[in-house]
């Protein structure tokens, strides 16, 4: 059977039922949720993390908000919208920019379909934005404090999400020489840090790849891209 790809969503809701059901199909799927409860602190993630998906029940609080700070957003302005709607609020969901409904009360086996229909959305996303999630380590090398030991979580074309104990500085530079798995060969980038969190998850821009290096990047993407290609959506 083909390699299932994992998936990350946002879920806002205070509805445990909602909660409870979306987040028992999301399972299925290989989606890893991460569920909010309070307005600002779902904006903060919107803000400083990609998702595929991000859920929104249309009766909590500001709905239309979170769905225009993702669409607003560097790291979600494509991120499949999912909104739990009654009967009186789905055509208003659908006007903001939601992408597909789930209506309330949440029955399993609906939602379940709707969801099927908005996982094919997000690989197809997923393969456009060539975004691959990775766990390596890697040494990140500052201009003025030397280095320190991180992980890379996500890599692309363009960038890559990574995680240290200690949060790096907003714009500074930094470089890494990352192994790609699979290919037997490393690339050394530079990059700026356009984003971080107190967590000490940094997104990080590349402002130099060496052609060669970018060479292998790109011939290493492509590899791993083509899994999407041949995965199985989830029974």
């Amino acid at each position: 059977m083909s390699e299932q790809i994992k998936l990350d969503g946002l879920l806002f809701s205070k509805d445990a039922q909602v909660v409870g059901v979306v987040g028992q199909i999301l399972k299925t799927f290989a989606i890893e949720i991460e569920a909010q409860l309070e307005l600002s602190s779902a904006l903060e993630a919107i803000s400083q993390r990609h998702f595929d998906a991000v859920l929104v029940d249309w009766n909590g609080a500001e709905p239309t908000r979170i769905v225009r700070h993702a669409r607003n957003s560097s790291p979600n302005s494509n991120a499949t919208i999912v909104a739990m709607v009654d009967r009186d609020s789905d055509t208003h969901a659908l006007l903001v920019g939601a992408n597909f409904m789930i209506y309330k009360p949440v029955d399993l086996e609906r939602a379940r379909r709707c969801m099927r229909a908005a996982y094919g959305t997000m690989l197809r996303q997923r393969r456009r934005s060539a975004r691959v999630s990775v766990d390596l380590p890697v040494l990140v090398r500052l201009p003025d404090s030397g280095a320190l030991d991180a992980r890379v979580s996500d890599l692309s074309i363009s960038g890559l999400a990574l995680h240290s104990r200690n949060p790096l500085p907003l714009d500074q530079t930094i470089s890494l020489l990352i192994k790609l798995p699979g290919s037997g060969g490393s690339i050394r980038v530079t990059g700026t840090v356009v984003n971080v969190n107190a967590a000490g998850r940094a997104g990080v821009r590349f402002s130099f790849v060496p052609d060669e290096d970018l060479n292998l990047l790109e011939r290493w993407l492509a590899t791993e891209l083509a899994k999407l290609e041949h995965a199985e959506l989830p029974v």
